[in-house]
Formats: C-alpha cells, structure tokens, sequence
C-alpha cells in the first residue's frame, strides 16, 4: 500500500466520525427542544377528580304533596256562526183558536178617565195656587224631645180647579241641628209622616190661573213640628 492509499483511508474514516457525530448531536438537539420547549397554558386540560358521592338514607327522604289545587281548565270555546247569504225559507205552521167566548158588557165607570176629559195640570201657571185654609198637623205621642221642634216636611200639592187637594205627597224630610244645619232623611218614624198628609188634604186654596181660567196645578207647602 502506497503513502498515497494510506492518506486517502484516514481521510474517509474522519469523515465517516465526523458525520456520525454531527448525527448525534443533531438528535441530542432535537430532544432537548420537545423537552424544553414553552406551551400554552391555555391549551393545558386539567382534570378534577370527581367529588366523593354522599350517601342518603332513605328514611332521611321527605315526601311533599303538592298544596293548591291545579289551575282549572281552559273554557271551551263556543263556536261563532258566520253570517252567509243563504236564504232558508220554511212556512210556520200557527195554530190559533180565534174563538173566544162572549164578554159581558162593561160598565159605566164614575172616573173622569173614561171619557178623556181630564184637564191637564199646568207646572208654571201664571198665577199659582194661594193658601186660604190651613189645618195644623197633629203631633202623635211617643215624639222623642230631640226631634220636637227640628223637623221640617216639604209637601207638594196637586190643586185642582175648585182649590181642593186631590194628592198631597211628601218630597223631603229635614232634621235640624242647633246651629242651623239639617239632615235630609229619607224616613221617619212615630207617625209623624201619617199625620202630615192626613193634615194635607184638608188645606184649601184658591186654584191657580192660565190666560183667566182656573187649572190645575202644584204647589210645595212646609209643615215643622
């Protein structure tokens, strides 16, 4: 083997170490970096160990019922006709007795509303009725002392032609107190309204006039006890 053989044998095997070591360290390197190599914590999944289950006896369990009642049910709906053109004819069939028995003739009536001739009563006459007798009502027994002297009754009169009362009605009740002030009541007891109308009846007055005629009309009258 010449000098020259010898060289070239050395050179490859060097070559041959360099390469292999150049490997090495090349996978050396490689583990280092997947070693050491920064992560996200992000993408780092944690997992937590589930909690101990505890265990319930079962006469430890209470039973609830349910208190209120359920809502009621929906009401059912009632269905709506819808109006059409449709025309529906039928013949009713009626069964009339028009036979009716023989009525006796009516009698003569006394009351002037037979005939029609009842007058009208004139609500604003040009001249009204005026007083001409007056008869004081009665006060009946069993009177409390406290209403002696503070009841006023307002009476309306229906005065006819001839100035006699034909209907007397009371339209207001007033009790008054001492400083001047009244109540209106809508009833009173003891007789006292029995004997006011009793007492209106009797009055008198010179009827009410309209264009020179006598007529009918009303008048309100108050009577105090």
């Amino acid at each position: 083997m010449t000098i020259f053989h010898i060289k070239e044998h050395l050179t490859e095997s060097g070559y041959i170490n360099r390469l292999l070591v150049s490997i090495l360290a090349i996978q050396v390197l490689v583990l280092i970096l997947f070693k050491f190599w920064p992560t996200d914590a992000r993408q780092q999944v944690t997992y937590q160990s589930e909690p101990p289950q505890q265990e319930v006896l079962i006469d430890e369990i209470q039973i609830t019922k349910q208190r209120s009642s359920p809502p009621p049910p929906p009401k059912p709906q009632i269905p709506q006709p819808v109006p059409s053109d449709e025309v529906i004819e039928f013949e009713p069939e009626f069964e009339l007795d028009l036979e009716t028995p023989d009525m006796p003739d009516l009698e003569v009536g006394t009351g002037t509303a037979t005939d029609g001739e009842e007058s009208a009563i004139v609500s604003n006459p040009q001249i009204p009725p005026t007083v001409v007798r007056i008869v004081e009502a009665s006060s009946p027994e069993g009177v409390p002392p406290e209403l002696k002297g503070n009841i006023e009754m307002i009476v309306n009169f229906l005065v006819d032609k001839d100035g006699r009362v034909e209907e007397a009605s009371i339209v207001e009740i007033r009790k008054y107190s001492g400083d001047g002030e009244y109540e209106v009541l809508e009833f009173i007891q003891y007789g006292l309204m029995d004997a006011v109308l009793r007492a209106a009846l009797q009055w008198r007055f010179r009827p009410a006039r309209q264009g020179g005629e006598p007529v009918r009309s009303y008048i309100n009258q108050r009577f105090n006890y």
